[in-house]
């Protein structure tokens, strides 16, 4: 799980940042063209807003995108606790 923040809540570092964390709608042509851009991340679950909880192989490319973007982060461990 990643917890993160947007340096002076910067816009455009959040847009770029979120573009290639996750899979993104990209659309031209008042929407005859689509295609999605693949993320980072393809399968995420996102408790709260600036909270991610992905799966552990994805961990090295998050940390060096968020280093990229200069994000504020902390990474947790969690575990599903299922009898």
């Amino acid at each position: 799980m990643m917890i993160y923040s947007i340096p002076k809540g910067d816009s455009i570092i959040r847009i770029n940042f979120n573009r290639k964390l996750f899979d993104y709608n990209v659309q031209s042509h008042r929407g005859k063209y689509k295609r999605k851009t693949k993320g980072i991340l393809s399968k995420v679950d996102k408790p709260a807003k600036s909270c991610v909880i992905f799966d552990r192989r994805c961990l090295k490319d998050v940390k060096k995108l968020c280093e990229e973007f200069k994000i504020d982060f902390k990474l947790y461990l969690v575990k599903t606790l299922t009898p």
